[in-house]
């Protein structure tokens, strides 16, 4: 097993690292694993299989050629154990049973994509205050109160989510959680998203991607294909949101896409 770099018993730290557990057939594997950069390489997976065309599971190779991975960083050590804690590490002749190589590379790879990361407590709920504050941002930034058409503070709507208790869902993104928390803490202060309307044309080269793009920040209210295959279409979306698509929308088309803000 020629591509370790350490060992969990000597040049590192057991305590800045977590398990990974992966069970192949009858036997269970575990490596040891970098949360920060653990949690990273989620995160990028997850938005990597959001993307269009990207409808079946990722491969082995899938991930190890992806350019914003990098298995060195997550793992301090290629090492592979059938228990961490004990030190117990497996054969060559267990790896080539359940995973078909013996790299150990390879194997590391299938951990990312398949493994039970075992995050601590105290690891959980940092990403949770940092997600919670994404959410109270984007609260904060596209919603008033439509009693006084002023925005809520972001203590108050933090307050607000507490006494709702809104749970913060890690997998999701904060945007992902917006609609569903709204309407969690509208039981408890009056609050409402500013929404703007938008009227937007596609070049028929980039219309299908760009359209995939348009319905993740805004509702589709009128849509039209038109026949040199372009799309054009009216939406409606958060405010705060607009400009984060129109960026996205303007890179994908490389500048060709146009847009005009309607009168609600």
């Amino acid at each position: 097993m020629s591509q370790n770099r350490g060992s969990p018993k000597g040049n590192f730290d057991l305590g800045k690292y977590i398990i990974v557990k992966l069970r192949k057939g009858k036997t269970n594997f575990e490596m040891v694993s970098d949360p920060e950069e653990a949690w990273k390489a989620k995160k990028i997976l997850a938005e990597y299989r959001k993307k269009e065309n990207q409808d079946q599971a990722l491969t082995r190779e899938d991930l190890l050629h992806h350019p914003d991975l990098d298995l060195t960083n997550i793992f301090p050590t290629y090492d592979i154990f059938t228990n961490v804690k004990k030190a117990d590490r497996c054969t060559s002749e267990d790896l080539q049973e359940a995973f078909e190589t013996t790299n150990e590379r390879e194997v590391a790879a299938e951990f990312v994509l398949d493994g039970e990361f075992l995050w601590t407590q105290a690891q959980r709920q940092k990403w949770v205050e940092k997600k919670k504050k994404q959410i109270i941002t984007i609260l904060a930034r596209n919603c008033v109160n439509p009693q006084s058409k002023k925005p809520h503070p972001p203590k108050r709507i933090e307050k607000a989510m507490e006494e709702a208790r809104v749970s913060i869902d890690l997998d999701k993104t904060a945007e992902e959680q917006i609609e569903t928390i709204l309407k969690k803490i509208q039981l408890i202060i009056p609050i409402r998203m500013e929404s703007v309307e938008m009227a937007v044309k596609i070049p028929a080269i980039y219309a299908a991607k760009a359209y995939n793009t348009v319905e993740k920040y805004a509702q589709v209210k009128k849509s039209e294909w038109q026949t040199d295959g372009s799309w054009v279409g009216m939406v409606s979306l958060p405010a705060g949101l607009q400009m984060e698509m129109l960026e996205k929308l303007n890179k994908l088309t490389h500048g060709r896409m146009q847009s005009k803000l309607l009168q609600n």
